[in-house]
């Protein structure tokens, strides 16, 4: 399985989902909470291969799965503005590869 990205410009999400083709990824992404209301030509997909070997059955990752998570910040995702607390970044499996956490750690 391929992994494959998605940016939801609207709302500034993204996801990740596994599939074997693009037209495929867009299939499952139009069917994410991401892309709710999207049309399948509204999606722009493109290959993530470093998440390749992230698959383990399911068809998209799950920012609230530990290692899931730990591989999204090790590629460069973080939590969007509405969702950082630096204060629980202490509990977050990711925490130690996080730069939005190592940048609010050199602010303090």
């Amino acid at each position: 399985m391929k992994a494959y990205s998605a940016w939801n410009e609207y709302t500034g999400f993204a996801t990740v989902v596994f599939a074997e083709t693009a037209g495929k990824a867009k299939a499952i992404l139009i069917s994410t909470d991401c892309f709710d209301g999207f049309e399948f030509t509204e999606i722009r997909p493109y290959r993530v291969p470093e998440l390749d070997k992230e698959y383990r059955g399911h068809s998209e990752m799950d920012w609230c799965d530990d290692q899931d998570r730990i591989a999204l910040v090790k590629q460069g995702w973080h939590c969007g503005d509405d969702a950082f607390r630096p204060d629980e970044c202490v509990a977050c499996p990711a925490g130690k590869w996080c730069e939005r956490r190592s940048e609010a750690d050199a602010e303090n």
